[in-house]
Order: structure tokens, then C-alpha cells, then sequence
């Protein structure tokens, strides 16, 4: 007679802790029981008083185990393999897309109705893992089943799209935006950004099917949970090498270009580089350009890079549905420009609210706003002014006529 190992009892206990979770993602009626739990020890504690409830076999360390191994990688895209699970009910969002294979799949997870009022998608990301039910019961898909679960949750159409240079006062419009009850923002979200980016994954995907991929992760994340009316999307500052593609999406849906001084974005970037301007981040590559790097002038990459961000709106600008707008102009322009260029009417109490966010720091709310203008002038180095001249300059004058052209 074979007597049951300890190792052998643990992967029973695993398996079924697994087995349960898919009767979970079946069972959406035990959803609202597994969220009151707000805490580890107690939250571990209730799923095996449920699962126990109907005929599982587990424990609470399998529970805190499985919980912890999650958070390791809850806001990450990689994933080792795709265990597809049964489409979410409402108050879903897809917080992460990764590929598995040649497949895009989604990974969802559960905001109820809380808004998207921190400054990036990935904030209010963060805030709704905190709840352990979260990170133990995640849905995943494939996105090509995203038509079937929208024809039960249809998104909100976007009122406008928001491109940036990046550190030029878009999160400052976002959250100005997002001051109002009506509206919803959704600010850079990653998983949008893996459909911008599909095709260096996928060659052979059509135009037409990446557009779809792009409205229907658009709608998506664009669900109305709170009331919310009006829809803004604010992309990643690379996303302007995108601009045919969201037209193609969004034939009708306006967008905005928002910019600044070049030397005092350089000056910003420098001092804090983003992702896209970071050569060991794979800046370049995301904007498909060969930028040469040299270690001792960082400020010529960052030049180049942020004029291959600054091109495609030059070229495009022509085209219908856009509006330049001056970092200068802020905060006022939010109200006076960016809302009528959407198409949505902005009352008294609306500015009222909008210019009082307008006083605190907008990517750390908690602090009032100091402004830096005559800060980053200042402390521009010759190297920083060169660069901002010999790859900048240019396109500043250009963009800046395109803007006069329009007021």
C-alpha cells in the first residue's frame, strides 16, 4: 500500500485550490462573498470556508501562496503560459495584455465602481490590487473574444484623443479632466499600448484588424461603471507614430498634440529619463528609429527621440481632427480649447472645478503646484540648449505656426 507523501498531499491541495478558482470565474454569484475580505489572513481564511463549502480541499497557505506569487507579477505583461478562463461579468477592466505565442491575450481584473481618477491607469491599477481578490481571481482571454463580451458591455465612443511630447503638461489635463463626475480617463494604459504596438510582434496583422484590436480595447477600457458620460484617452508620448491608426480607428473622434519649450522638456528628461529615452530601455526601438547613443551626450538622444515623437503630428496635422496646443496656455486652454475641440460644453462649475485641480501637483495631487518654467531655463546646460537647436528648434517653429495658424 502507497501511503499519501507530503509532496503529494501539497499538489492536491494545489489543484484544488485551482479547480476552485475556475468555479469561481463560473460562479459569479460567490464574487461579492469573496470581496468582503479585505486583509490576507482573513481573506485566505473565507476562499477555503467557501471552497470547503462546495467541495474543496484546501488551505489557507495555499491561498496566501498563490496571492503572493500573483502581486510578484500583477502589474507585469509576461506571462509563462495563458489558462483561459470564461469571459468577466461587469465591472471588469482588461489590466494587462501579453502574448502568448502568436495570440494576444488580456488579463482582467476587477474595479467595480471606482474610478479612474489617479494620474496613470497603472495607479489605479495598483490601488485595486490591494484587495486580495484580486489577485487570486483574474480572468484571462483571448482578445479576439473581446466582440462577444462588448456586445453585453458596450464602452463609451472617446470624445478625444490626447498626444503629448511628453513632460509638457498632459497628466495636468487628465486630471483637470477627470475633476469632473461625468467624465472618464484613461491615462496611458498599458494594454492599449500593446495593441499600438502588435505589429512588431505580429508583421502579418492587417490594418484593419489591428484598428479593430484598437476600438474594441478602446470601448473596453472605456466602460461607463460610474455614470461617467464623456470618454478621454491619453496615450503614450510614442503613440504619435501611431496617429494613422487611430484615425483609421476613429475616423471622427478629434485628438490634440500638447507641447512645450523643447529646452525644457530636454531638461526635464535629462534630469528624470522616461522610458522612451533610455537606450538600455529600448527607447529607440519603440520608436522605430536608430538614434545613436553616445554616453557622454545624452542630451543629443534625447533630442533625437523626442523630435521622431514631435514628426508624425507635423505630417499629420493637415489631415483633420487636430489641435496644437502650447504647455504655455495651460491651465486655462483645458476649458477655453481642448473641451470645445472635443465637443463637449463646459459649465461654470465645471471650470470652477477644473481650475482648483489646476492648484496641486498633478502627478502627485497631495502638493500644490509650483510652476518650473523659469527653474528649467535656468538650469539648461550649453549641451542641452545645442541639442534643443541642432534637432528640436525646427519642429518647435513649425508646430508653433501650425498653432497660430488655427487660434
Amino acid at each position: 500500500m502507497n501511503l499519501p507523501t507530503a509532496s503529494n498531499e501539497a499538489s492536491f491541495s494545489r489543484a484544488q485550490l485551482e479547480r476552485f478558482r475556475r468555479f469561481v470565474f463560473e460562479n459569479v454569484a460567490l464574487h461579492e462573498e469573496l470581496r468582503q475580505a479585505k486583509h490576507l489572513h482573513a481573506f485566505a481564511g473565507l476562499v477555503v470556508e467557501v471552497g470547503q463549502r462546495h467541495g474543496f480541499a484546501f488551505t489557507a497557505q495555499d491561498v496566501a501562496q498563490a496571492v503572493q506569487a500573483t502581486h510578484v507579477q500583477a502589474l507585469g505583461a509576461a506571462r509563462t503560459r495563458a489558462g483561459e478562463t470564461a469571459l468577466p461579468p461587469a465591472g471588469w477592466l482588461p489590466a494587462r495584455a501579453f502574448w502568448h505565442g502568436d495570440e494576444l491575450y488580456l488579463g482582467w481584473s476587477y474595479f467595480g465602481d471606482r474610478r479612474l481618477a489617479e494620474p496613470f491607469f497603472e495607479d489605479s491599477l495598483r490601488r485595486a490590487l490591494e484587495t486580495p481578490f484580486n489577485l487570486l481571481f483574474q480572468y484571462t482571454t483571448p482578445i479576439a473574444r473581446l466582440a462577444d463580451w462588448l456586445a453585453a458591455h458596450p464602452g463609451l465612443t472617446p470624445r478625444g484623443f490626447i498626444f503629448h511630447m511628453s513632460r509638457c503638461g498632459s497628466t495636468l489635463v487628465t486630471q483637470m479632466l477627470a475633476a469632473l463626475a461625468h467624465n472618464l480617463v484613461v491615462s496611458e494604459a498599458p494594454p492599449l499600448d500593446v495593441v499600438v504596438q502588435a505589429r512588431a510582434r505580429r508583421p502579418d496583422l492587417s490594418d484593419q484588424q489591428q484598428a479593430l484590436w484598437l476600438a474594441w480595447m478602446t470601448s473596453a477600457l472605456g466602460q461607463p461603471r460610474c455614470g461617467e458620460q464623456a470618454l478621454f484617452i491619453k496615450l503614450d508620448c510614442w503613440h504619435t507614430l501611431a496617429l494613422p491608426l487611430f484615425r483609421r480607428a476613429f475616423p471622427s473622434v478629434p485628438w490634440m498634440f500638447l507641447y512645450r519649450d523643447p529646452v525644457e522638456v530636454l531638461v526635464s528628461q535629462v534630469e528624470a529619463p522616461g522610458i522612451h529615452t533610455v537606450p538600455e530601455l529600448g527607447g529607440a526601438a519603440i520608436l522605430g528609429t536608430e538614434a545613436p547613443f553616445d554616453l557622454h551626450r545624452r542630451e543629443d538622444y534625447c533630442a533625437r527621440i523626442l523630435a521622431r515623437v514631435c514628426a508624425p503630428v507635423l505630417a499629420h496635422a493637415r489631415d483633420g481632427g487636430g489641435l496644437l496646443i502650447n504647455y504655455r496656455e495651460l491651465p486655462a486652454a483645458t476649458w477655453t480649447a481642448i473641451l470645445p475641440h472635443f465637443g463637449v460644453a463646459v459649465s461654470p462649475r465645471d471650470r470652477t472645478a477644473m481650475a482648483e485641480t489646476a492648484r496641486y501637483d498633478a502627478k502627485t495631487p497631495g502638493l500644490p503646484f509650483a510652476p518650473d518654467t523659469d527653474d528649467k531655463q535656468a538650469s539648461a546646460t550649453p549641451a542641452v540648449r545645442a541639442a534643443a537647436r541642432e534637432h528640436l528648434s525646427d519642429i518647435y517653429a513649425r508646430l508653433e505656426t501650425l498653432r497660430r495658424e488655427r487660434s
